[in-house]
């Protein structure tokens, strides 16, 4: 895995991390400090993801996978029922990652063999 992909991962967990401690604090200022610093270190990292990957796509991809993440956490550890309107809005939202993600894929293919940015 290369350097940014690594840390836009890590961007993507901070923030489920920061989001999930928020929720599941027994305190409300323990939750929002704990939540305020993972959020912080989640700038950090995506910060260093864009020096790579575009920011467009970083962006979206952080985004978007952080709200399907915690989605998934709201339903395995907190017991939330997804909608039928939750479920296409969910689903539309990873087809969106996967779409940015192979367009991402499909840039550096062609930088590599033609040896030019685009």
């Amino acid at each position: 895995m290369r350097p940014a992909w690594l840390f836009l991962t890590l961007a993507i967990a901070t923030e489920v991390a920061g989001l999930t401690a928020m929720r599941a604090a027994p305190g409300a200022y323990l939750g929002h400090a704990v939540m305020y610093a993972s959020i912080a270190l989640s700038y950090v990292f995506l910060s260093r993801a864009v020096k790579t990957i575009s920011v467009g796509v970083a962006y979206a991809i952080w985004e978007g996978a952080g709200v399907a993440l915690i989605t998934l956490v709201s339903i395995f550890v907190f017991g939330h029922v997804l909608t039928a309107r939750e479920v296409v809005g969910l689903s539309m939202a990873v087809a969106g990652i996967l779409l940015v993600n192979a367009g991402e894929s499909g840039e550096e293919e062609t930088e590599e063999a033609t040896g030019d940015p685009l």
